[in-house]
């Protein structure tokens, strides 16, 4: 019975017991797909200054644009990131095999390959190569646009504008993101706070360019 219907109006809950019981059964299967964590903080940044009347339009409690981008991805960015990759990493650890780990752009890269290898992790592998082909020719932008042209909303956001948000990228922030000291520095705080670095490239994977169009959704 789901908690919200039952007859009590608390109920007792045991954090060490929910923790125990996650990996109760070792069959379990668990999928975390990451992006470069300068990206990720790149578009975070030009997302939240962009969102004037959103929630989202503070960074603590300051607005954004007191923030430069060094000091929002050292202060916030990176620790936030740091905190979600390691307890995959810790799961990982914790349950050999059960946690597959994937690179975003491993799988911008070579999509078939990438979704077989999602497939057999999650035990779903009885699909056929023609049909992850198909899938994946299927998924890219143009057919997805041409999809939510026809239905008339978005596919890839389940609440409030149906019209994607798309602004630029500040032309300080793509210098910021090239610059190969940065990346260096911030890789380094990510490893002392227990990531294993090993993951990403020296460089960023996908370069921004000035002015380039970034989207995102809610």
């Amino acid at each position: 019975m789901p908690v919200d219907l039952g007859p009590h109006a608390f109920v007792p809950v045991s954090v060490g017991d929910v923790d125990a019981a996650a990996w109760t059964h070792t069959g379990q299967r668990m999928v975390f797909v990451y992006c470069d964590p300068i990206e990720q903080a790149v578009g975070g940044f030009s997302y939240i200054r962009n969102q004037a009347r959103s929630a989202r339009s503070q960074i603590g409690e300051r607005p954004p644009a007191d923030w430069p981008f060094h000091e929002y991805l050292f202060q916030r960015a990176l620790p936030s990131y740091a905190k979600i990759f390691v307890s995959y990493q810790a799961m990982a650890q914790a349950v050999p095999g059960a946690v597959h780990i994937v690179g975003e752009d491993a799988l911008r890269a070579e999509p078939a390959r990438i979704l077989s290898s999602v497939l057999s992790h999650l035990n779903l592998d009885h699909w056929q190569s023609a049909m992850i082909d198909a899938v994946v020719h299927l998924s890219r932008r143009e057919h997805v646009m041409a999809i939510e042209s026809e239905f008339g909303l978005s596919l890839i956001r389940s609440r409030g504008s149906r019209k994607t948000a798309t602004w630029s990228v500040p032309e300080t922030v793509v210098r910021a993101a090239r610059d190969p000291s940065l990346r260096r520095e911030a890789l380094t705080l990510l490893a002392s706070m227990g990531v294993n670095t090993a993951y990403f490239r020296e460089t960023l994977p996908s370069p921004f360019q000035t002015g380039a169009a970034a989207s995102g959704g809610a």
